[in-house]
């Protein structure tokens, strides 16, 4: 099969297109023809960090990068019974040896795999999983619920722009934070509200907030302890954290209720790998980054 090999950290031209055998399914795993995949800012990150540093910090380092994808399944093990062949499935390689920047992987029938809605195209499902499961977490950590006043720092980006529309999904009244090219485009994902960064610093504003969502991680708990409510709490994307199953389900539940949806700033195919990390890694991308694996 085809696919992209890392075989040293370094610049997006290390990211090489070759041929690698096909994986075959254990008992309890699915094999996934992948249509489509993503660049998200954590494959940046692992595409530069050393291969002897990263199972210092967790990390599993691959030869085959990639965190998200969207397929079809074309063979289960034995042992599985929760799909089937030809279910179209998106999920995360989360744990995993193999990433999905690949024509095909393996991945556990009860690990970070779900069905897909019927509604939903392959390009629109597989950059939801790692954004909208990293908003929903940080938002869930900050206890937001009805009325709660939110600001999500990064608003317009992958992580931002899911957690705009689960806070509001969960009740929340919410102020986000974006440069004026995307402030329409954050009003409608349903932010109440939406702060130009350029012209005016929401750390020295009058208003205050329960909870500050920095989604970039750009700012710190100290610079905003002046806009933050008695009681207020600040939670950021710098902090790691670690996939949960009840998130993956959360999420396939709000994709499938129209509740939440993936915002594509460009697409890429598999060949131009190299030319969407360095888009990404420019840092002015809008919402996620599609790579097309297979057509259909």
């Amino acid at each position: 099969m085809k696919a992209i090999v890392l075989k040293r950290a370094g610049s997006p031209d290390r990211l090489v297109l070759a041929e690698v055998p096909k994986p075959v399914p254990e008992s309890n795993e699915v094999l996934v023809r992948i249509h489509a995949t993503s660049v998200v800012r954590g494959d940046v990150v692992m595409r530069k960090m050393p291969r002897l540093v990263a199972p210092l910090l967790g990390e599993t380092p691959r030869l085959i990068p990639g965190h998200e994808f969207a397929g079809e399944i074309e063979a289960t093990g034995e042992n599985v019974t929760v799909f089937k062949i030809g279910d179209r499935v998106f999920g995360t390689t989360s744990g995993l040896t193999q990433g999905s920047y690949a024509e095909y992987l393996c991945v556990p029938a009860d690990g970070m795999v779900a069905h897909m809605p019927p509604d939903v195209g392959y390009e629109e499902a597989a950059p939801i999983p790692v954004g909208a499961m990293t908003a929903l977490h940080f938002l869930q950590a900050g206890n937001v619920g009805p009325g709660t006043r939110v600001l999500i720092n990064g608003a317009s980006g992958s992580v931002g722009s899911y957690a705009v529309q689960i806070a509001k999904r969960m009740g929340a009244h919410v102020t986000g934070v974006a440069g004026a090219s995307n402030a329409e485009l954050v009003a409608s994902l349903g932010a109440d509200s939406v702060i130009d960064y350029s012209k005016e610093d929401f750390t020295e504003g009058a208003e205050k907030y329960d909870l500050i969502f920095d989604a970039v991680g750009k700012t710190t708990a100290r610079r905003t302890e002046g806009v933050l409510a008695e009681h207020g709490r600040f939670v950021s994307t710098r902090k790691r954290r670690r996939e949960k199953v009840e998130e993956r389900q959360a999420v396939q539940d709000m994709v499938a209720s129209g509740a939440v949806r993936a915002l594509i700033d460009r697409s890429y195919t598999l060949e131009q790998i190299s030319e969407a990390h360095r888009y990404v890694e420019g840092g002015r991308k809008r919402g996620n980054v599609v790579v097309v694996v297979a057509q259909g």
